[in-house]
């Protein structure tokens, strides 16, 4: 009889260590420089999270996680176990360490290569991923740093990458922020990788591992399917839409989603000083200008498959 391919989550499952994911919960930030072999930057923002780590791998693909977390390091230690749905992991880092486990030694013994930025300062929206100076082209920007099972693009979000999604399998769902969003400079479009995690800012932070194969599974396809595609992304300017609040024009923070004008937030519609979407202090302060000219940023990207022209066979690809 024919020899039966394993399944993306089963190839997943199979490479998945529970060791080196427990390694990656309790290092502390400053470690993970040395011990990946990343060039450590240090930013002008006040410390801890003033810095970020970076290695490029000869990838076209940037991938991203973000080391700080709401657990103070005596709180970060992974615990798994078995349930009826499966295997669990117990953690309160697993926001976004289960992440940078990923894309730091996930992906690579599934044969996925990416280079690396892990950043600090996300959990208070100041995240060092705005001083990211990119040392060449990307196609694309992937970051697992989503609780659930969907995929969410923020200001990158449209026709395309919907489609490019949902041919690899996924679910488009819809999210207030993450890294990925101040890396609007590198022109290219963001997703952020659900990796099923759940109640991950409380002491019963947890995933459902059989969740993280899954989705692990379906980025193995997104990424093979989309493999040598630049998916360019022209981004707007800052503030361009109106305040639900207040209705003012301009005043929005593309970032935070803090109006300048009313101070609240067009997620949840609580001023800033009741938001629990973002950590009040330092809101919006590391905010990028996106769209306009970045220095450094070339004129023309070299030749080579073209995203806009291949976005009508998505759906067809999804199809199939």
């Amino acid at each position: 009889m024919p020899r039966k391919h394993k399944s993306p989550a089963r190839r997943v499952r199979a490479a998945f260590s529970p060791d080196d994911l427990a390694r990656i919960c309790t290092m502390p930030e400053r470690e993970f420089g040395t011990a990946f072999g990343m060039q450590t930057v240090t930013v002008n923002q006040p410390a801890p999270d003033n810095f970020y780590h970076f290695r490029d791998n000869g990838s076209r693909v940037l991938a991203v996680a973000h080391l700080d977390t709401v657990a103070p390091g005596d709180q970060r230690a992974a615990h798994f176990t078995s349930s009826q749905a499966g295997p669990v992991v117990f953690s309160r880092a697993l926001d976004d360490r289960l992440g940078a486990y990923i894309i730091l030694s996930l992906l690579p013994s599934l044969g996925v290569t990416c280079d690396w930025l892990l950043t600090t300062g996300e959990e208070t929206g100041q995240s060092t991923a705005a001083f990211f100076d990119p040392p060449k082209d990307y196609d694309w920007i992937i970051q697992f740093d989503r609780g659930g099972t969907d995929v969410v693009m923020y200001q990158y979000d449209d026709s395309g990458t919907r489609q490019a999604v949902r041919a690899a399998g996924a679910r488009v769902g819809e999210g207030i922020f993450s890294d990925i969003c101040y890396l609007e400079h590198l022109g290219v479009k963001g997703f952020n990788w659900g990796t099923g995690y759940q109640d991950y800012h409380s002491e019963r932070s947890h995933a459902f591992l059989n969740d993280t194969f899954n989705m692990t599974g379906q980025y193995l396809r997104f990424h093979e399917l989309h493999a040598g595609i630049a998916m360019l992304h022209d981004g707007q300017p800052a503030g361009a839409g109106a305040c639900v609040v207040c209705a003012g024009m301009g005043t929005v923070d593309p970032v935070t989603l803090i109006c300048a004008e009313c101070r609240y937030c067009q997620d949840c519609s609580s001023h800033i000083d009741e938001c629990s979407c973002f950590t009040p202090d330092g809101a919006g302060e590391a905010a990028v200008v996106v769209g306009g000219n970045w220095p450094g940023m070339p004129d023309e990207r070299p030749a080579g498959r073209d995203w806009n022209a291949e976005q009508a066979s998505f759906a067809q690809r999804a199809a199939s």
